[in-house]
């Protein structure tokens, strides 16, 4: 890489983390970085293509606006907005995002973002503006070695029949994200034509929104050829949930699971054993690298490449998202 920065990796179970930081402490500007990412995005997008992961540290960018800078020289004045996204975060700008607003005590299980849909970023920025007291780290998973990892009869299934992801989203009042939310509109007319546009069957009932899509279990990705693990299936399942919900939710709705906030099948309608839904949690966090995160810290992934979740954590933290 260029001169003016300082190299290190951490490695853990098939994942890789270049970090990069300023050889002086005079180039630990926000200027600085944004000029080394100009000069270097060619570089670094085959770097991504490659390890899938970089943390850009000590360089003083802590705010959306500079994230939003950092999106632009990768993506131009495009923006990847959260429309159709399940969980629960803020639009601070047309670009930038909070993080998922998930309960502190609560661990996210990794995944790839928007892997659900029928469209996805390439790329995922996160930015680190506030860093929690203690825990809080964004865990990282190669999905290639994820993949590897996993029981071959589950890749099998995962890969032959892929996955049906259902949700009933809900009007102004219910459990989980309203169908408002979730489209950035109130317009029923709006979200029917993006659902027939992004091949979602949905229904109305009375307030609410049932929305059944399909997507894969195991993907190729588009610039290398490799195939990786590139599904929701545990986070969609309620099982993933803390066992106290996920037993209030099938007592509510032990009739049928239709109502479930969201719900996960083969993609044939077939129930997914619960057992390779907590494996697949499990191998993830298992393989998962963790750095603790530090005031500035810039973190890109291929999205396809590496999956990234959330550990539980103490006092404030904020983490701002873009995505292209």
């Amino acid at each position: 890489m260029r001169t003016g920065v300082i190299n290190e990796e951490l490695h853990h179970a098939g994942t890789s983390l270049q970090i990069v930081s300023p050889a002086r402490k005079e180039d630990g500007t926000q200027d600085f970085l944004l000029s080394y990412l100009k000069d270097n995005k060619g570089m670094i997008t085959d770097l991504l293509s490659d390890t899938g992961a970089m943390l850009f540290r000590g360089f003083g960018i802590t705010d959306k606006d500079g994230l939003s800078e950092v999106k632009e020289i990768f993506a131009g004045g495009t923006a990847f907005n959260y429309v159709d996204g399940n969980s629960p975060r803020t639009r601070l700008s047309n670009a930038v995002y909070t993080s998922t607003e998930y309960p502190k005590e609560y661990p996210i299980s990794l995944h790839s973002e928007l892997s659900y849909s029928h469209r996805w970023p390439g790329m995922i920025f996160f930015l680190c503006h506030t860093p929690a007291e203690t825990g809080g780290e964004t865990p990282i998973a190669d999905c290639r070695s994820v993949l590897k990892g996993l029981r071959r009869e589950i890749v099998d299934k995962f890969e032959t029949l892929g996955v049906k992801y259902t949700r009933y989203l809900s009007g102004e009042r219910g459990m989980g994200k309203s169908w408002m939310d979730t489209f950035e509109t109130n317009d029923r007319a709006m979200v029917e034509g993006y659902c027939r546009d992004s091949q979602i069957e949905f229904s109305w009932e009375q307030s609410a929104l049932y929305l059944s899509q399909r997507g894969p279990g195991v993907a190729r990705h588009p610039v290398t050829g490799e195939k990786v693990w590139f599904n929701q299936a545990n986070q969609f399942h309620p099982s993933g949930l803390p066992a106290e919900i996920y037993k209030g939710l099938k007592l509510m709705h032990a009739r049928s699971v239709r109502k479930f906030p969201q719900y996960a099948f083969f993609g044939n309608g077939e129930e997914i054993p619960e057992e390779y839904l907590k494996e697949i949690t499990d191998t993830h966090f298992e393989m998962a690298l963790k750095f603790k995160w530090e005031k500035g810290d810039l973190l890109m992934l291929d999205n396809m490449l590496v999956a990234h979740g959330r550990m539980p954590f103490k006092g404030d933290r904020k983490i701002f998202v873009s995505m292209c």
